[in-house]
C-alpha cells in the first residue's frame, strides 16, 4: 500500500520498489544457499519451466524427462516435439521414483537437457535430484528440476548439489499466487523467449509485480526458518 513506484525507474518511488525486489531476491537466495544474482523472478513455476525448456532446446536436440511431470513440463515438451525436438519420457518405478539407471540408459549424443521434478505433485514421492545432477554434469548435459512441490518443504542447499536450473512458485509455500522464480546457476545463460524491457536480466520483460515478489520473499524466509518443525 506504500510502495508503488516502477522498480525500473530511477526516481525515489521507483528505487523504493527496486529495494523491495532485491530484498526478496536475497530471501530466496538465502533459502537456497545460492547467490542473489542467480534468482530470476517470473509469473509462475510454469513460466520458469518454459524459460528453460524453450530457451535451451532447439530442433534436433534431445530431452530426457519423466512421464509423470506436471503439465507445465509435459505440455512444453509436446510443443517442442512439434518443432523436431526429441524426447524420452522415463516411467517412475513401482515406488513412484525415477530410476537413475534408466536416465543414464536414455542419454543420446544429442541430449541437451535432463529435466526431472524434485517431488511429484500427485504422489509426493521424492526423486534423487542430487544424483541426477551428478549424472548430468558427468555427461556434460544441463540439468533442470521443477522444484515447485519441494521448495520450502525440504532443505535445499544449491552450494552442495549440481543443479543448473530450478523452478519455484510462491503459492506452494503460502505465498501469493501469480509469482514464481527461476534459479540459474552462475555460468549458465538462457536466451530470452519473451522480449521487451530489460527486467530480470532481460529474461522476464514487463514491470515487476512487487507485491507478489515481496510476499514470495517473506514466504521463503518463513518456510526456511520453520522447515524442521513443519
Amino acid at each position: 500500500t506504500q510502495t508503488f513506484g516502477n522498480p525500473s525507474s530511477i526516481h525515489k518511488f521507483g528505487q523504493e520498489s527496486h529495494s523491495v525486489i532485491e530484498r526478496a531476491r536475497l530471501q530466496l537466495a538465502t533459502a537456497l544457499n545460492c547467490e542473489p544474482g542467480e534468482i530470476i523472478f517470473t509469473g509462475s513455476g510454469s513460466e520458469s519451466n518454459n524459460l528453460v525448456l524453450q530457451g535451451i532446446l532447439k530442433s534436433g536436440d534431445h530431452i530426457i524427462t519423466s512421464a509423470y511431470e506436471h503439465p507445465a513440463i509435459l505440455n512444453v515438451v509436446e510443443a517442442l516435439q512439434a518443432k523436431d525436438v526429441e524426447a524420452t519420457l522415463i516411467n517412475p518405478n513401482e515406488n513412484g521414483v525415477v530410476d537413475c539407471t534408466e536416465v543414464v540408459s536414455a542419454i543420446q549424443p544429442n541430449t541437451k537437457l535432463i529435466s526431472i521434478m524434485a517431488v511429484n505433485n500427485e504422489l509426493g514421492t521424492i526423486n534423487p535430484i542430487a544424483k541426477l545432477g551428478e549424472i548430468s554434469a558427468e555427461n556434460n548435459i544441463l540439468f533442470h528440476t521443477d522444484a515447485v512441490q519441494m521448495f520450502g518443504k525440504l532443505p535445499m542447499d544449491l552450494s552442495d548439489i549440481h543443479i543448473d536450473f530450478l523452478s519455484m512458485s510462491a503459492h506452494k509455500l503460502y505465498g501469493p499466487k501469480g509469482v514464481g522464480a527461476l534459479y540459474i546457476r552462475q555460468g549458465n545463460t538462457l536466451p530470452a523467449i519473451l522480449h521487451g524491457g530489460g527486467q530480470e536480466d532481460d529474461l522476464r520483460p514487463g514491470t515487476e509485480n512487487i507485491a507478489g515478489i515481496s510476499g514470495f520473499g517473506l514466504a521463503a524466509e518463513l518456510a526456511t526458518q520453520n522447515i524442521a518443525s513443519n
